[in-house]
């Protein structure tokens, strides 16, 4: 599944969470025949996004073994038709803590996808180009024997020293050392910085895991209360 594909999804899940405010089947409609139908369809196909931390932390299988496309639509698919089926009628405590809970979990991993995507990108360009910016700096190690640098005037910027003996072309090959060598200086910490935050959003993505295990908890909940009372479309 592409990531249009992934979009498309998300809008209708907006589309239907929005739209569901507007137009409702009814007051009736989630203890229906029809709206339990509904309601169990979306059950069963967001257990199925369980599938994939399953095989992550379980089995250990990432990547092409352990597509996340799925894990997304599973999670978008169900939710929407979890959506239909309470008709926006919450009529208990337990259904409101639900579906809050089942809102804060999609709404977590779609913030987190597309911040932890950008993340790893920015992080991967970056390493890139610090490569490349290592390799001209091992490449020119000559001239850099041949450099002196010292402080400037206010005790803080670096400069190469322009001595007398040195050329003008050494000089210029000096200066162009320095710069790399602040740009490598600007992209370590960069890359530092990203590699932070991307421990950050791996403590993130424990949570949303912990927050699934307590929306499914929830879910259990919802369903034994609901056969405890019985069932109105059978009454």
């Amino acid at each position: 599944m592409s990531g249009r594909h992934i979009n498309i999804l998300l809008i209708i899940f907006f589309g239907v969470l929005v739209l569901g405010f507007v137009v409702q089947p009814g007051h009736t409609f989630a203890g229906s025949l029809a709206g339990h139908i509904v309601g169990m369809a979306g059950t069963l196909i967001m257990s199925l996004a369980l599938v994939y931390p399953f095989k992550k932390r379980v089995l250990g299988k990432r990547g092409r073994q352990n597509p996340l496309n799925r894990h997304i639509a599973y999670g978008l698919i169900g939710p929407s038709l979890v959506i239909v089926h309470s008709a926006h009628s919450l009529a208990s405590t337990i259904a409101i803590l639900t579906f809050l809970s089942m809102l804060i979990v999609v709404l977590s991993g779609i913030v987190g996808r597309f911040l932890f995507r950008k993340i790893n990108r920015t992080l991967k360009t970056q390493k890139n180009d610090l490569q490349v910016l290592k390799t001209r700096l091992n490449e020119q190690k000559s001239t850099l024997m041949n450099c002196t640098f010292s402080l400037g005037e206010g005790g803080d910027e670096p400069s190469a020293l322009q001595s007398e003996q040195a050329d003008l072309e050494t000089q210029d090959r000096c200066k162009e050392l320095l710069n790399l060598l602040y740009s490598i200086s600007e992209l370590e910490y960069s890359v530092a910085a990203f590699n932070r935050t991307q421990a950050l959003f791996s403590r993130w993505t424990r949570i949303h895991y912990y927050l699934a295990l307590f929306l499914f908890s929830l879910i259990t909940i919802h369903i034994l209360a609901n056969l405890y009372y019985g069932l109105r479309w059978a009454l």
